[in-house]
């Protein structure tokens, strides 16, 4: 949404007052010019005469009525205001009719409320549109901060997977546990550096999955089915959330090679068209024994699935599709 400076809501505000009383005052010079020396009842009953108090009643509710303290003295300021409305109706019956007849009274005054509340409604909205931005300030730095707890919450759950690794690794007296750890070493650095930006350029993110993909090969071996393919007409500079992509692939990771099987996969496809990014993640399925049951619809999916709702809305979705040999992710996020 449109957000607008201060600076700008002070102007907009100026030009509405400045506007509003111009017309009402050139309207009354004009009719009083006119008319005052040929009908002035017809005057006093004149557009611009309604329009003069429908103002002053704005103004009058909005910048003293507001700040009255007790239900009697606000009562009292709206009989006051309304006082003028009852005479100016039956004087205008009066002018039209020859005589008050209370229905007609009542019909004209009832209307000159509706016109007095219209001219109140937009007093009150003219003059509070710094609450108005302030408000929806308010609630993008709420979004904000939801995004950044959601996010905050996969840094453990991923830190704990990468460690878990590497205490493998270290239990097998793997060759590769110091690059490991170096690799390692360089991806923390991004979860302390970058993931705390709102939006960062999608060559870092992508970077930091090659870094991942490069620790799960040292993990389970050079000769592992693991593949990224990046679009090489891809706009790296494009922004995005951090820390968006890795959790499908990690997802793949953790559930397509929990076994040793030659026949184990992961395909990973990044593409872009019309600033839409399409990251696309496979995965073997293996038939797991009753101690490896575990819901797929894990804390990472559904972690995601929330921040998209809450950062990309109406811009992104993410399509799973999952059969007894392979499982899908299809995300697809509008990129700036």
């Amino acid at each position: 949404m449109l957000q607008l400076s201060l600076k700008t809501i002070r102007k907009i505000k100026i030009i509405f007052n400045v506007t509003l009383i111009s017309i009402v005052v050139f309207q009354l010079a004009r009719s009083a010019y006119f008319l005052i020396p040929d009908d002035w009842l017809f005057f006093w009953t004149s557009d611009a005469v309604e329009n003069l108090l429908f103002a002053l009643s704005a103004y009058v509710l909005y910048y003293y009525g507001l700040k009255l303290k007790g239900i009697w003295k606000k009562i009292g300021l709206a009989i006051a205001l309304m006082i003028p409305l009852v005479l100016l109706a039956g004087l205008k019956d009066y002018r039209i009719h020859d005589v008050v007849v209370f229905e007609q009274s009542f019909e004209y005054f009832t209307s000159f409320l509706g016109h007095a509340l219209l001219y109140y409604l937009l007093t009150y909205f003219f003059n509070r549109l710094e609450f108005f931005s302030r408000y929806q300030q308010l609630e993008d730095e709420l979004s904000q901060a939801k995004a950044q707890l959601l996010r905050n919450q996969l840094h453990p759950h991923f830190l704990f997977n990468a460690f878990n690794s590497l205490y493998s690794l270290s239990l097998k007296n793997h060759p590769d546990t110091s690059e490991y750890i170096l690799k390692l070493s360089s991806m923390m650095r991004y979860l302390t550096d970058e993931t705390h930006h709102n939006k960062i350029q999608l060559r870092k993110e992508l970077d930091f999955i090659q870094k991942y993909i490069a620790i799960e090969e040292i993990r389970f071996g050079k000769d592992a089915r693991i593949k990224l393919s990046i679009d090489d007409s891809l706009d790296h500079e494009k922004w995005i959330e951090p820390f968006l992509l890795i959790v499908l692939v990690e997802n793949a990771f953790k559930h397509g090679f929990y076994t040793n099987s030659k026949g184990a996969f992961v395909n990973i496809a990044v593409t872009i068209e019309h600033n839409e990014l399409q990251f696309t993640v496979e995965n073997s399925v293996f038939k797991k024994q009753h101690f490896q049951e575990s819901n797929r619809e894990g804390k990472g999916l559904e972690n995601l699935k929330q921040r998209l709702a809450l950062l990309y809305p109406k811009s992104s979705s993410l399509e799973v599709i999952n059969n007894e040999e392979v499982y899908t992710a299809k995300l697809k996020v509008t990129l700036t």
